[in-house]
């Protein structure tokens, strides 16, 4: 125990993550969360702050607890004005000046006290680096890679917001967003860390940032980290398409947006929404020091799950995937765009800690309309929504591997079936799969599953393609053909491995993009893009989700 607890301190390799993610699991049973008292129901109790924690993870909350007793359940504010959240870099000097005077105040703020910024950090890292167990089960809460990504983070940012109001003295105070989607060459740019982050001087900036992401540094959303060759063009145009691919084409469900099913006692998540992976998780990675200072480890802060909210930048970059999730729901044409309608989704409960440093716990089902919430955002540009193109043009980019009619067909005839029991290492792999009977409703997806990792203290970065067998390491979402990617971080801490745990891709759409939707058999290439390993997976196969019903 002192070994796991000093390599994590020192960030000692001789002692790795996962041992000492297999050494917290024989402590389980020593942390408790509230009962739930709903019969069957495997919805999330809520947590009895700050008792239920991992000791040994660094990030528990401070004890005692001297707020007011008990833990109130959320009501929804009455007499609060709209707050308006604006893009970060069109505040005046005024806001800024506020913003800046907030989160001084938060650095100020003494340990013992909750909604100091290091315990916003905290706080952040005992629920999603895993240090949160349910009685009489081996495995901790996730947040990630399920269905509880976007709420949970909803949540967070909400009473964030709420204890920089009142610190503020100020109702109106609202968090602005890094418009990070925008990807206009127009200044002032959207799609960079927003300036007044970036300052030394102020109290909004972070020292472990990797230094290609300051400005005039454009955000790469598809990398695993550090600096790039790519064009500030390139980049403008990649951004944009794989913003389309993702959240337009490729999130338009319920368990393809928000992720699978996630219940008490689940053995890890059972696999990501689209977005949550990329961009998401790439813009973390992006502004993640790949060089940290001594101490801290490669990816601090905004890449590790431990550290992510010690930078302030992490609550634009969050306000704004609230925004793009505000977006999904409402201005976005096609799918079937609507909330999970699982009980055990919707009653699921979390705890934070108020404006006023007392404990309250919300249901899934109350963060659902941000107008309850008494919040809304600001109005940018958004022509990722229509692939950077004139409206009803957005599929008219020039493939990567342009095909007749008839190369289609001698294309999917010289590929061969996929029979499962597939492996993966550096050389990308070709298959196919027939596409099930159609029908009026759903979404055709691409289920991979039985997913096996051979290191999982070591990141695992996959592309998959359609129609382009001679996609390599270096294409990405500037191709038409791009599906989707599968990202694993490993992280101290974590759970095991889920071996339930699946990726899936929307095909419908995307062949519908690419003019194939006659096709009676899919060509499908695969190629991993990170470190490599030998990967493999048991199955392949194309499905139809019909979210909001989830079927696994």
């Amino acid at each position: 125990m002192d070994q796991c607890r000093r390599s994590q301190r020192h960030s000692e390799p001789s002692f790795s993550a996962m041992k000492c993610a297999a050494l917290v699991l024989v402590l389980s049973v020593s942390f408790t969360l509230v009962e739930a008292t709903t019969g069957k129901s495997r919805a999330l109790p809520a947590a009895n702050l700050p008792e239920d924690c991992n000791t040994i993870e660094r990030c528990c909350m401070p004890r005692p607890y001297t707020g007011k007793p008990g833990i109130r359940s959320f009501e929804f504010p009455k007499d609060q004005p709209t707050r308006i959240r604006k893009p970060a870099q069109h505040l005046d000097k005024a806001y800024v000046k506020k913003l800046e005077k907030a989160y001084k105040i938060l650095r100020e703020l003494p340990d013992s006290d909750p909604r100091s910024l290091k315990n916003q950090m905290n706080l952040h890292c005992l629920y999603c680096d895993n240090g949160l167990y349910f009685p009489g089960h081996k495995y901790p809460l996730e947040v990630h890679n399920g269905w509880f990504f976007l709420p949970w983070h909803r949540m967070f940012i909400y009473w964030h917001e709420r204890i920089l109001a009142k610190i503020l003295d100020d109702e109106t105070f609202a968090l602005p967003y890094w418009n990070w989607d925008n990807q206009s060459p127009e200044p002032p740019f959207g799609n960079t860390i927003p300036e007044i982050y970036a300052n030394p001087k102020s109290p909004l900036y972070d020292v472990n940032r990797n230094n290609c992401s300051v400005p005039p540094f454009v955000v790469d959303m598809d990398t695993r980290t550090g600096c790039t060759n790519k064009t500030s063009d390139f980049l403008r145009v990649q951004n944009t398409r794989l913003t389309y691919s993702q959240i337009v084409l490729g999130g338009g469900t319920p368990s393809l947006f928000y992720g699978l099913p996630y219940r008490k006692g689940d053995f890890g998540g059972a696999g990501s929404g689209v977005f949550e992976d990329q961009p998401h998780g790439t813009i973390h990675a992006w502004v993640g020091s790949v060089d940290p200072l001594p101490g801290r480890r490669p990816g601090d802060d905004m890449g590790n799950f431990g550290r992510s909210a010690f930078d302030p930048v992490f609550y634009a970059h969050h306000t704004n995937t609230d925004r793009l999730w505000e977006l999904w729901l409402t201005k976005i044409p096609g799918g079937q765009r609507t909330h999970p309608t699982d009980p055990d989704f919707l009653n699921s409960e979390f705890t934070f800690y108020d404006e006023d440093a007392n404990l309250v716990k919300m249901k899934v089902s109350q963060v659902l309309d941000s107008r309850k919430l008494r919040y809304k955002y600001a109005e940018m540009p958004t022509p990722w929504i229509t692939n950077g193109l004139e409206a009803g043009k957005e599929h008219t980019v020039p493939h990567c591997n342009p095909l007749t009619k008839s190369q289609v067909k001698s294309l999917i005839e010289d590929t061969r079936v996929s029979k499962g029991n597939e492996t993966l290492f550096v050389t990308p792999i070709t298959f196919r799969l027939k596409r099930p009977k159609r029908r009026s409703e759903g979404t055709e997806v691409l289920e991979i599953s039985g997913l096996f990792i051979p290191n999982i203290t070591d990141q695992v970065h996959v592309k998959a393609y359609v129609f382009f067998p001679q996609a390599v390491i270096t294409d990405g979402p500037v191709c038409p053909e791009f599906l989707g990617t599968f990202n694993f971080i490993p992280h101290i801490g974590q759970a095991l491995y889920n071996p339930g745990r699946v990726w899936r891709a929307a095909v419908g759409p995307k062949l519908k993009a690419l003019g194939l939707d006659y096709v009676n058999h899919v060509v499908f290439t695969i190629v991993q893009t990170g470190k490599p390993q030998m990967l493999s997976f048991q199955k392949a196969r194309i499905i139809y989700d019909l979210s909001p019903e989830v079927t696994m």
